[in-house]
């Protein structure tokens, strides 16, 4: 099945101090709430995407906009049914990128750049999926690319209908 839907994306980010390369494996960065808000980025996007179920693997992809500094690119969210804990993000475009989302875990990333690939660490605190049934997914989890600031990041993305509007 592939339907043509909107997608609501709302992120919440900030640097935080320490290093996922230099932590131990098991332990987490000390994070606290999300930042005040000087110290912190909000962002909330809608665009169009389609939503594909193949009876055993769920897809969504969308372009992403300037908004994101990543225009021109296509991102795709996918899990398989029966792991939909372990959720993977693949973005095409200038730059690319395959991040692996699994909570508890910390997972080594590649970002490919036009100037030279770098290393990315992401470690999951949270992973809640409901794409298939509520349309919803949340992501709490640290990404740090090697030798930048970490990022804690809490990613809520929701499906809502495309009001009646033919895949193209």
């Amino acid at each position: 099945m592939l339907k043509k839907v909107r997608i609501q994306i709302i992120t919440d980010r900030c640097e935080i101090k320490g290093s996922l390369f230099e932590t131990p494996t098991g332990q987490y960065l000390p994070v606290q709430d999300i930042a005040p808000e000087e110290e912190s980025q909000h962002l909330e996007l809608m665009m169009e995407g389609s939503y594909r179920d193949d009876g055993s693997c769920v897809t969504i992809s969308y372009r992403e906009s300037e908004l994101t500094g990543m225009q021109g690119s296509t991102t795709t969210i996918f899990f398989h049914k029966n792991t939909p804990g372990l959720i993977s993000m693949v973005r095409n475009g200038t730059a690319r990128t395959a991040l692996v989302f699994e909570k508890d875990k910390r997972h080594l990333c590649v970002y490919e750049t036009p100037v030279m690939p770098f290393e990315v660490a992401v470690q999951t605190r949270h992973v809640h999926n409901t794409l298939e049934k509520a349309g919803k997914l949340y992501l709490d989890y640290t990404v740090e690319l090697r030798g930048a600031n970490a990022e804690h990041t809490r990613f809520y993305l929701t499906l809502l209908p495309a009001f009646d509007k033919p895949l193209s």
